[in-house]
Parts: C-alpha cells; structure tokens; sequence
C-alpha cells in the first residue's frame, strides 16, 4: 500500500488485517518525477530500453569490523553453542542491529510546529527451532504467528557487555516462544489437511561477508532549515480556502548490522531526506480534499531550492482551489488512461503485493497468482521486474535501492512477468511452489516480522505508441463502448491492497487529479471524488496500449514488516475498461467563519 506522509497530517493507516497493505508517496506518498521521452518509439512503436543506472557495493578495502558487531557475534555464538544443541534444536539464529538518526522539522503559516532529533539502536532477533523443511515459522492460520523479538539496544563500551545482556535475555524469549510454537504446529498436523504447497520452510543460502561503510551524518543545517521552512510555509497565508497546510522536512540515516548462525556479517548503511508539502481544503458539499508533494534526497545537497518549494506550493493551492470547484464523479465502468505515477501505482497494489511470495505459504490469502508460473496475466508487450540494485533512472533517484536485503542476502533483479508470461516471484528466504532461493527481497521495518517486499518495481512495453496519441485513441474506445466520456488519471496519492480470502481480494487506487475526456470533443473536464477498484486479473488483461513516456512514483509501502521505502516506474497506460466508486464525501459543512489570515478587519469588541 502506497501513503501520505509520517507527520501527523494526511496518514493513511495500515489495516488491521495482515493481508491488506497501504502505500504512499510516506507509505509517504513522493511528489511527482518529471515526466521524460525515455521510451522513444522507433519504426512502428517498438520501445527503447529505460535509461537506468544499477549500482553495486564497493569491493575496495572495507572499514574495520565494529566492535559492538564483534561482541554480538561472540554472544550469537555462545547461545548457538546451547540451542543448537538443545533437544528441540535451534538451526538458525540471526541478530539485526539498526543504528538509526531522525530529525523531523515541522512549520506551517510562518512559524516553526515541531522540531525533533532522534538517535537510537534497536536489535531484532530471529530464531528458528526444528529443520529448514519444517521449523517455528512454518505458516499456519491454526497457531498464533511468530512474535516480533526487537529491543533497545544500548551504545555501550568496547566489551560489549551491555548489548550482550540484551540480546541474551531476547534470544532467550524468542527461544522459549518458538519451542512452543513449533510443538503446537507438529501436534496440529496430526489433525489437519496436508499443506497444499510442500516446499522447505526456510532456504539455505551463501553466507554474505561484507562491511560497508555506515552511514555518514546527516549533515543537516538545521537552524538554517528551520529558517527556510518558516519562510516557504507562510506562502500558504492568506489562501482563503486552505484549512490545514504543513511543510516539513524528514531527515533520517541507518547503519545495520546482520549477524547470522550460518556465518553471515553484513553491515549496510542509507540516508534519505524527504521535503513534504501538504495541504486539505473541502468543497462546499462536505468533501475533503487534500494535495501534496514530496521532494526526495539521498544527500542534503539533492533537496529543493525555496524556489521549487514555492512553485510547489503554488501549484498545490491552484489545485486545490480547482479541486472545489469541480464536479463530483459518478460511479464508472470504461475506458481510461493511466498517467505514469498512477499506472505504476496501479501495478505495486494489483501484482506486486500478490507477488510476495510468502503469501503463496498462506491458506487465508487469496494466491491470485500461485498456480499461474509460465501462464499469461497480462499482455505481451508487458514485462514487468523488481530491481533493487537500481540507483536511478534517469535523472531520478529510486527509493527502494538497496544492496542486501535484511536477511543478508544479495540483492538481484527479479523477472516477474516476461512478455506477459508470469515467470517469477519475490522471494525472501521463505520459499514458495518449489522456488527454494531467495531473490534479495527479504525487507522489514525494524521491530516487525520479515518478509518478501517489494523494491524498485519496473513495467516496461516492448511495443510504444506517442502518449500524445493515447487521448485520441481514449476517446475512440469510448465511442466504442459508447460511452460519453473515458477517464484520465494524472495524479495519485497512494493506494491499497487487500489478497486475504476473507476480504475483497480487491484494490483501491486513490487519485487526485482525475480528467473526464469528452467524446464529443468538449473540453477536458476536471472532476473529484474518485478512486479506482477492482480485482487484478481482469484488470491486468484490459491494458491495451502504452506510451512511449515513463514516470516514478517514489513513496513508503506498509505490510506487514512494516514501512519499506518503494519505488513503482510506468509508462502511461491506456486501459480498456475500469471502474471506479466514489469517495467517502462527508458530512460536515465548511467552516462558517473565516480564516484568522482572511478575517484582518476586526470592530470594537471582536465584532466584524
């Protein structure tokens, strides 16, 4: 699932069930990318490759190995020494140190709403008891799942003492918790209908060795920051219309450490810094409405100019104040074009999040693609991969890079649909349908379960057409269909997913630009209160053209590991049919007084 943003305004909320997800573009939802021509079409629509920039670790010499890594390993080994000689053995034991520095300002009409700086270490620990072809993590709806083993971690001395007494005492819970997990699954097999998919449990793999650099400050001048964020926010003074508007700036840096039984050491380290522009309003029936943009960075030097800023929030208050003016939308079924950030939305919540093949293990979720390896889900000019060593494509920086997944697994390109032909899944080491290899899409937010995630996901079309040419071939499918008008969705602000059996097994798609394309030549027509749903595989076979353009929507998923940060690339799609419902419009009336920056000329006794 795709979301808005990690501040107090705008989020969007995991839901309770474990298989239904929210993204963002902070499960953040990111601002727009600038579009570019990078699939130009040559000879009769056959695409050129998207200019991308993959990446790789350095080889060159590596810092020393830290020395709280070093008492860790010292303390994983005594424990291994024991549990995995124990009479319900330990087979694997692996310890996630996170080193992680946050710092958040807030501003908002000219002044400063909050300033934090955070720094802190927290240590996950994962612990399997049994085999790898059946251990305390095989899924099972009958048995409680497997509890989150994560605590605090102190920044202690040489020795290491300090952090040894905490992941002891860790390892020690999650050991008494998996025994008793692991005994309640053999006993339950005894009384229940054999698993449908035989694979092991849990994949053996190449030991990684590899000490990356941590992560360097932030580098941050925040007193100059503050000043800035003070000065662009107050461009929101004044805007009649604009209830609620927040400019704020999230910057974070992270150094890991995976230590494992298997012989596994791994340091790995990210910065990120996002620029977060929001802003709500409501339409004089009751609908709210909001708009955002977001700048994404991986050094202080990549975020916005005041200028950009300020052009941003222009664009956000113009929008907005064309947003209450437009019409409501009606409920839908035909033809649409899906813009770049919105197709690749589209396509993280319809496939990607049933691609996660840990899924596949479960008998409460839908499995929409489980048995479908080697069968077409959607047409042949279509592939579709997941890349996390990607570093950029185009001048764009990508989100979900990274080198080694938080299972100390290499990262590699996953080909999930070749030609329309579904050919894989993304794997952690959690195998599924016999695909006994991890890919390096392990992730997880720290403190939360691990599991296969998405990354950098890709669409790309073999075959283009101009995407100026997708409007008059929208509006010849309408006529087709005979339909007054198709859809053309320009901007997104994230998404959902839901893959359980108990649910939907549907997906929402949340717009917030939506144009009504007349097919009677009239002009384009802005409209509100619209979100695309559906189930996929119809969906999916409906794609009947792409453009020869490509957009990135940058942003933060939430599943059940928690926020992972993602990226989804597009071309422009046009789509045969879909469908759309309304948005919830509200009860409450806009405000009866004035804003305080509008309300200016006040009487004797506060009277206007």
């Amino acid at each position: 699932m795709f979301v808005i943003s990690r501040s107090h305004v705008l989020t969007v909320a995991l839901a309770t069930a474990s298989a239904a997800f929210g993204c963002s573009g902070a499960k953040t939802p990111a601002g727009p990318s600038k579009t570019a021509p990078a699939q130009t079409t040559t000879g009769g629509g056959t695409a050129a490759p998207l200019p991308v920039t993959k990446g790789s670790p350095k080889v060159d010499a590596s810092p020393a190995k830290p020395p709280g890594m070093v008492a860790l390993r010292q303390e994983l080994d005594r424990a291994m020494q024991t549990l995995g000689n124990a009479r319900l053995p330990v087979h694997h034991l692996a310890y996630t140190v996170t080193h992680h520095e946050d710092e958040t300002i807030l501003a908002e009409y000219g002044v400063i709403d909050g300033a934090t700086h955070r720094e802190g270490r927290t240590i996950d620990v994962d612990l399997r008891v049994g085999t790898p072809a059946f251990d305390s993590h095989h899924a099972s709806r009958h048995v409680a799942p497997v509890g989150s083993y994560v605590q605090a971690l102190p920044f202690d001395g040489e020795d290491g003492l300090a952090s040894r007494q905490v992941a002891w005492l860790a390892t020690e819970r999650a050991y008494k918790d998996a025994v008793e997990r692991f005994v309640s699954l053999k006993n339950q097999r005894d009384v229940k209908v054999e698993d449908e998919d035989k694979s092991p449990d849990f994949s053996t793999e190449k030991p990684t060795q590899y000490i990356g650099d941590p992560a360097p400050s932030l580098g941050l001048d925040v007193a100059g920051w503050k000043k800035r964020l003070a000065a662009v926010s107050a461009k929101f003074k004044g805007k009649k219309a604009i209830q609620e508007s927040h400019v704020s700036l999230q910057a974070r840096r992270r150094t890991r450490w995976y230590i494992s039984s298997e012989g596994s050491e791994v340091q790995f380290s990210d910065r990120s810094y996002r620029l977060m522009i929001t802003a709500s309003t409501q339409a004089d029936d009751g609908m709210p409405l909001s708009r955002f943009r977001s700048f994404e960075a991986w050094t202080p030097e990549g975020l916005p100019t005041d200028a950009q800023i300020g052009g941003a929030i222009t664009e956000i208050v113009d929008g907005l104040e064309a947003l209450r003016r437009a019409p409501l939308a009606e409920p839908f079924t035909g033809p649409a074009i899906l813009e770049g950030r919105a197709a690749g939305v589209f396509f993280h919540e319809v496939i990607g999040h049933r691609l996660e093949a840990h899924r596949l293990r479960s008998d409460s979720d839908g499995q929409t693609f489980g048995k479908k390896l080697g069968q077409p889900v959607m047409p042949a000019f279509l592939s579709l991969y997941d890349d996390p060593t990607l570093l950029k494509i185009g001048d764009t920086e990508l989100n979900g890079h990274y080198f080694f997944d938080d299972e100390g697994v290499p990262a590699r390109r996953a080909s999930l649909v070749d030609q329309g032909v579904l050919k894989e899944f993304l794997l952690s080491r959690t195998p599924a349908r016999g695909i006994v290899q991890s890919n390096g899409h392990g992730r997880r937010q720290e403190g939360r379960p691990l599991v296969a995630r998405q990354g950098n996901l890709v669409l790309e079309a073999s075959e283009t057409v101009p995407v100026a040419s997708l409007r008059a071939r929208l509006i010849e499918e309408a006529k087709k269909q005979g339909r007054p008008y198709g859809l053309r969705f320009v901007d997104i602000q994230g998404g959902f997913t839901d893959t359980s059996r108990y649910g939907t097994q549907g997906f929402k798609v949340m717009p917030t630009v939506v144009y009504r394309v007349y097919a009677d030549g009239r002009p384009d027509e802005l409209i509100r209160g619209v979100d695309i749903v559906g189930t996929p595989l119809a969906m999916l076979m409906r794609i009947q053209a792409a453009g020869d353009d490509y957009d990135i929507f940058n942003g933060v998923c939430g599943a059940e590991s928690g926020w992972v940060p993602v990226s989804a690339t597009s071309p422009s799609l046009l789509v045969g049919q879909i469908e759309t419902a309304l948005k919830d419009k509200g009860n409450d009336k806009p405000p009866v007084l004035e804003a305080p920056a509008i309300s200016t000329t006040v009487l004797e006794g506060g009277v206007r």
